[in-house]
């Protein structure tokens, strides 16, 4: 399949934020909930009217993106660890400090060989 002629949608950091902060109203938040009646075409066409230079498309992708990387980021909030023990950890600080240990003794080998 040929991109030739597709347009991309590069967002920039401000129009990210402009969606976000849209978002987060208390309204849209109510909107967008699963049984509020709104279907999600609605949603994105009121979101597209802020961004006149992206397409509607291009726009319901990037909300579409957004709430996935959010119900990700709050599924891993709500975890503790993903079942690491404090045994686990101190094995692994140890683990960390035995290969700088390592890599260490390395560079100075090697200072010395090229001295």
């Amino acid at each position: 399949m040929s991109r030739i002629g597709q347009d991309h949608a590069i967002w920039t950091a401000e129009e990210t934020e402009t969606l976000i902060e849209w978002l987060e109203e208390p309204e849209n938040l109510r909107k967008i909930k699963k049984g509020s009646g709104i279907s999600k075409k609605p949603i994105i066409s009121e979101i597209a009217s802020k961004f006149p230079t992206k397409a509607p498309l291009k726009v319901g992708y990037k909300y579409d993106n957004l709430l996935k990387a959010y119900r990700e980021a709050v599924k891993l909030n709500s975890q503790s660890g993903w079942g690491l023990t404090a045994k686990d950890l101190d094995i692994g600080k140890r683990a960390l400090r035995g290969m700088l240990s390592a890599n260490k003794q390395f560079i100075n080998i090697q200072k010395k060989k090229f001295k």
